[in-house]
């Protein structure tokens, strides 16, 4: 089975290792993300797509170090509720709506991205990133199963100083590549 790990950074790929992933940075942000898992997608047909990377918990229960896989992710940067669609839901070309990806995570928790950093919890969300939902959107316009794995490294609200979101990074590399690991093998 050919896996494409998605990151922001060369940083966040560092701890997969193992010639049996496939990966690619995007650059931070959503459009940045939708561009290359697109253009990855395209150049190896994957079977599987799965976002890594760090994010911000919204929720008490995740904790700082953690690693959570996720089962549903939101746009928050889609706000078409002039038009009187839901908030957070894309409309696609053929007028339908989409309001959420279903992911192939085994934990029930929302996930949510923004280009921007969040300053305050999303009520709908568990935790909050900045590419997840373009890499989901990308891999499922090709009907590619799509996941998200990410280090809590922060809360949102609170201020993170950058040698702490580095040190975090270490230290949970391994957990994330062990918890991707354990979720392709059972796949």
């Amino acid at each position: 089975m050919k896996t494409l790990i998605v990151a922001s950074s060369m940083e966040e790929l560092k701890c997969f290792k193992s010639d049996r992933y496939l990966k690619v940075a995007t650059g931070v942000g959503l459009t940045l993300s939708a561009i290359e898992s697109t253009r990855a997608i395209i150049e190896y047909a994957p079977d599987l797509v799965i976002s890594v990377g760090s994010a911000g918990a919204m929720n008490s229960e995740l904790k700082v170090g953690s690693v959570v896989s996720f089962s549903r992710v939101l746009n928050r940067d889609q706000d078409l509720t002039a038009y009187r669609l839901p908030l957070y839901s894309t409309l696609r070309k053929d007028g339908s709506t989409l309001k959420e990806i279903r992911l192939s995570g085994s934990d029930d928790y929302t996930l949510i991205s923004s280009s921007t950093f969040f300053t305050s919890a999303i009520k709908e969300a568990d935790a909050g990133d900045m590419e997840a939902y373009s890499v989901a959107l990308s891999a499922s316009s090709f009907s590619i199963p799509v996941a998200a794995f990410k280090l809590i490294t922060d809360v949102v609200g609170q201020r993170v100083k950058i040698a702490d979101y580095k040190r975090l990074l270490r230290e949970g590399r391994e957990r994330l590549e062990e918890e991707v690991s354990n979720f392709i093998n059972l796949f």
